[in-house]
């Protein structure tokens, strides 16, 4: 059972199509970052997905229960939060946990844990309406998360956190991952989406232009770079042990060899060179960010 199956969803604003055949899942216990660039649908897929507004065709389904046909079924399993925080301004932060501890049936102990969680101390005295943005997302961040729902989905959750806050959320999202939870969560910090997720969904234009895993598809590609004292040698013997290599020929790399192999053990390397009395000066690995990543797709669409 899929925790968020989205099958060629449409939507459009008038004559303008914003989502086109938009198709992807989410499984329990998997974390993934939804990226793309502002206009891309990114929050229209959310809003969608949490029933805020409809689609024109298509289905969508969390944990079986068709956000059209089974909205409250679908509901009761995700924990939300979409754009600016929907908070009440006259209660203050207290209240709010109350209230959706109620709401959830939710324990003493779990609130004063997510109140520790939310870091905001005194200020939950006060009424939301004094609170910055960043407060505001702390509270909502905390608010969503406490009651550990089944499926959590988060727009923009690091906004306005400071880098602690960044630090305690992504333990919290690791956490609730490996209790079940599935998580979907759009960013503009790339480097925190490379950190925390298990596969990444890009769209751009309203379609799926990517959709892979991290840490089989993406962290295991790259490029060995080595320095020798003796390059054309390091290089003879290295192809002899059928590792494939080649001279660098890039900017600031004039003086490297490059394996293509990112898999090749480093102690496998170092071995060979060693035995053939060839000293090494320096040898790193280096894989694709994210970022990257990100970049090359936005320039191939």
């Amino acid at each position: 059972m899929k925790a968020l199956q989205i099958n060629d969803m449409h939507k459009s604003f008038g004559k303008k199509d914003v989502l086109k055949g938009l198709t992807f899942d989410v499984e329990p216990g998997e974390i993934v970052g939804f990226l793309g660039r502002n206009g891309s649908g990114k929050s229209t897929t959310m809003k969608c997905v949490s029933g805020l507004i409809k689609f024109n065709s298509g289905e969508i389904n969390v944990f079986d229960h068709s956000i059209v046909k089974s909205r409250e079924e679908a509901l009761k399993c995700m924990g939300v939060s979409i754009e600016d925080p929907a908070l009440y301004p006259s209660l203050n932060g207290h209240d709010h946990f109350n209230m959706v501890a109620r709401w959830r049936g939710v324990s003493k102990d779990r609130i004063k844990e997510m109140e520790e969680f939310s870091g905001l101390e005194d200020n939950l005295k006060r009424a939301t309406s004094k609170y910055s943005m960043g407060m505001k997302m702390r509270l909502m961040l905390s608010l969503v998360l406490l009651s550990k729902p089944k499926f959590i989905m988060l727009d923009e959750p690091m906004n306005g956190l400071d880098p602690d806050g960044v630090f305690e959320l992504r333990q919290e999202l690791k956490s609730l991952k490996n209790e079940g939870c599935a998580i979907l969560f759009s960013s503009h910090r790339l480097s925190e989406v490379e950190k925390v997720s298990d596969r990444v969904v890009m769209i751009e234009d309203g379609k799926v232009v990517y959709n892979g895993n991290l840490s089989e598809e993406f962290r295991n590609t790259g490029l060995v770079y080595i320095n020798t004292a003796d390059n054309e040698k390091a290089k003879d013997v290295l192809d002899a042990a059928k590792i494939s290599t080649k001279i660098s020929k890039e900017k600031g790399f004039e003086n490297y060899i490059i394996i293509s192999d990112y898999n090749v053990a480093i102690d496998k390397i170092l071995s060979i060179l060693y035995q053939a009395n060839i000293s090494i000066n320096d040898i790193y690995k280096d894989h694709p960010t994210l970022e990257s990543l990100y970049k090359s797709l936005r320039k191939e669409g």
